[in-house]
């Protein structure tokens, strides 16, 4: 039986600690860095403030999403630089703020990749010091994913990230609170959680994602049961 493939776009949310990208001493625009990408799990190769994973560019106007897409389509055209684009929002003390999150590029050709997309009509806010603050991000972007078994499925680019099918959606909150008590219980608690859902044809499909370079299929499979268990008990 051939194995179940996904391939669409969606929502990951998760929370994180962001600061100033100081790096970019140059720059005349906000743009934050988080100072831990994947907070719940402790191990090698992780990206840190030394080697950002991701760059998050602050807008001044609230683009919708198309108009994000279609900009970062046309830098891409432009200057030939290889590099992951998306849309998202970022929520710090209770203020929402659209952003583009650029990532898998050298920080010494951001300004290029900015000035670029300013001439593709987007505007950024001017550069502003931030303390370091925890905040909720949520991005737009495209998965690809194949079904390892029923409700578990494996990113196809990226094995470290797992996608777990769960009943409906849940508030933040009420997903840190379970995702801490299911941490509590699980002998192998090194791995980072986040929120999602993606578009199917029969409307959405919500999951927790899981990032965990050393996943293995059977805490996978109790991690999920124990999601399903809890939204059962709301």
């Amino acid at each position: 039986m051939d194995k179940r493939i996904i391939k669409t776009i969606g929502l990951i949310a998760k929370e994180e600690t962001f600061i100033s990208a100081e790096r970019l001493s140059d720059c005349q625009f906000r743009i934050l860095e988080s100072v831990q990408p994947f907070p719940g799990y402790h191990g090698k190769n992780l990206p840190g403030q030394e080697n950002a994973d991701s760059y998050y560019l602050l807008t001044k106007k609230r683009y919708n999403d198309d108009k994000i897409i279609r900009s970062i389509m046309d830098v891409k055209k432009d200057i030939q630089i290889n590099f992951d684009g998306a849309p998202g929002t970022i929520t710090i003390q209770n203020q929402i703020f659209n952003l583009v999150r650029i990532k898998d590029v050298m920080f010494e050709r951001l300004p290029e990749i900015i000035q670029h997309l300013k001439t593709s009509g987007l505007e950024f806010q001017k550069k502003k010091k931030q303390n370091q603050v925890t905040a909720l991000l949520k991005i737009r972007k495209f998965f690809s994913m194949e079904e390892s078994v029923e409700g578990i499925f494996q990113d196809i680019n990226k094995k470290e990230f797992s996608y777990l099918h769960i009943n409906g959606t849940m508030h933040w909150n009420t997903f840190k609170s379970i995702t801490q008590k299911i941490k509590y219980n699980v002998d192998d608690n090194n791995y980072d959680a986040a929120l999602g859902h993606i578009y199917c044809e029969n409307g959405l499909m919500d999951f927790v994602r899981i990032f965990d370079r050393n996943f293995k299929l059977g805490k996978l499979i109790y991690i999920r049961k124990k999601y399903l268990e809890y939204q059962n008990k709301v």
